[in-house]
């Protein structure tokens, strides 16, 4: 089982949209997927409840999880034969968010082209190393048809001294459209560039962390 951890100490820098981006293409793989949300906005569950309301579309499994349950939940998870877990963690130096990231074995770190976002990404990044855990920053929200944000965004990672995912996310109209419907882009407009982006970060990602193809029945009811 890989566990992933996806956290920034900043408000604000999509960190919920990569998390279901991220597990929608890992349930489309084929892979037993679980979200678990320990941020008290819920923003994953909201989006969770949106998405019971569509036909056939009751995965990826999604929970919210205190910082007190999320060690019982990732040992439930493991003997259910859980493939991957993304916990989506809440912005600020909160002890969710340090426990979300001490129990996974790597951190991606959502970001965009702003000063304020840096500075997150910088503390985050301290944090990883000091819980001696991998972490990838991964540029979002960058401005479709612009190399600028990418240029800007390689160059003050690399002061920082974290490595930067190959794909980049632009700020495409579909995120928020599908967000609304409990869905993501790729699910919504399944031929656009979003769609191609998250395909391209899903083949990067699911290298990466050396996921396997796992069964095609999901364990619903194991996890529950």
């Amino acid at each position: 089982m890989r566990t992933i951890a996806i956290s920034i100490n900043k408000g604000g820098q999509g960190k919920t949209t990569l998390t279901k981006t991220l597990a929608t293409a890992a349930t489309q793989a084929g892979l037993n997927v679980l979200v678990l949300d320990v941020d008290t906005q819920q923003n994953a569950v909201g989006w969770k409840k949106r998405r019971e309301k569509q036909q056939n579309k009751p995965l990826p499994l999604i929970r919210f999880v205190t910082e007190q349950d999320l060690s019982d939940e990732l040992k439930r998870a493991e003997s259910a034969g859980c493939d991957l877990v993304l916990i989506d963690t809440p912005p600020g130096r909160s002890s969710e968010a340090m426990a979300g990231c001490e129990a996974a074995e790597l951190v991606l770190i959502p970001f965009w082209n702003d000063q304020d976002s840096y500075e997150g990404v910088a503390k985050t990044t301290l944090l990883a190393r000091r819980l001696g855990k991998e972490a990838i920053g991964v540029l979002n929200f960058a401005t479709p048809n612009s190399k600028s944000h990418e240029e800007t965004a390689r160059e003050v990672l690399k002061v920082i001294g974290l490595p930067m995912a190959p794909v980049i996310l632009h700020r495409y109209d579909v995120h928020r459209l599908a967000n609304v419907k409990g869905l993501t882009a790729q699910e919504v407009e399944p031929e656009s560039s979003a769609a191609e982006e998250i395909k391209a970060l899903w083949k990067w990602f699911s290298a990466t962390v050396q996921m396997g193809k796992g069964a095609t029945v999901h364990k619903v009811k194991e996890m529950v």
